[in-house]
């Protein structure tokens, strides 16, 4: 019986979150709704550093997020990726309005990972890596701009937070294990990502390119400031509260000086 019980409130649960999920998505998609409140409302898509997004919290802006564990900016357009995160990417798109801001982000998996491991399998350099990457993550950002959004904005790929020694990968020492480059090359890799992902936005047109990465580097050691790191080696993303509050400060002084200029 008590089985059937725990049982019982648990399928309620997930029906009252699918619901309560339902409802918020039907009110995130009203304009009416939006115009009374008086906010942007800002859809978010990417990977799991962008599970932050939930926690930051600017004026006048409403955010959901939609993120994909693994996603990358190089598979971002392959249908066949093991995440899938070009159909739930499409499929969540596909139901927001053109009135509301889309932000993306990804590029953490490539630049800690997957660049280096595709270079070290084929024999290739990082550079050619880099290069492919871009061009794959800029064609997505292209096809969401061509979607007619109010705006598309492109948050910076985070930097790694991973050392040197592999005890301390915690939940992704198996999954990253084959790479031997440093934290040094990984965050030196990921800064050459976000400037020329930034002057490929610029050129893109309709695109802003939103730098919170510059905030979370130690200007001295040239890698993450430890602010930035979890107290746990289980968990790779960065800490929360800091870096939602830089992202706020970034988006908040962005709208802010673009509501100055159109006055």
């Amino acid at each position: 019986m008590r089985r059937l019980m725990s049982a019982t409130r648990w399928r309620a649960r997930r029906v009252s979150g699918s619901l309560g999920g339902w409802i918020m998505d039907r009110l995130f998609n009203r304009l009416a709704y939006a115009r009374l409140r008086g906010r942007r409302h800002v859809l978010c898509v990417g990977d799991s550093h962008l599970r932050v997004m939930r926690h930051v919290c600017v004026p006048g802006a409403w955010i959901r997020v939609t993120s994909v564990d693994g996603a990358t900016a190089s598979g971002v357009l392959n249908p066949n990726s093991q995440t899938h995160a070009l159909s739930i990417f499409t499929a969540r798109l596909s139901r927001a309005k053109p009135w509301q801001v889309v932000l993306v982000e990804l590029g953490e998996v490539d630049c800690g990972f997957v660049i280096w491991h595709r270079a070290q399998r084929h024999d290739l350099s990082v550079e050619e890596q880099l290069a492919y990457t871009l061009d794959s993550y800029v064609a997505f950002i292209e096809t969401v701009r061509g979607m007619g959004f109010r705006q598309v904005l492109v948050l910076s790929a985070p930097l790694p937070t991973i050392g040197d020694d592999p005890l301390e990968w915690g939940e992704v020492a198996n999954l990253r294990a084959e790479v031997t480059a440093t934290q040094r090359e990984r965050t030196d890799l990921t800064l050459r990502f976000n400037a020329q992902l930034s002057e490929r936005c610029r050129a893109l047109g309709g695109v802003c390119f939103v730098d919170a990465t510059t905030g979370h580097l130690n200007p001295v050691t040239g890698l993450v400031d430890q602010r930035f790191v979890r107290s746990t080696s289980y968990d790779h993303h960065l800490a929360g509260e800091p870096y939602a509050r830089l992202i706020a400060q970034e988006l908040g002084g962005m709208w802010s000086s673009a509501e100055r200029d159109s006055r």
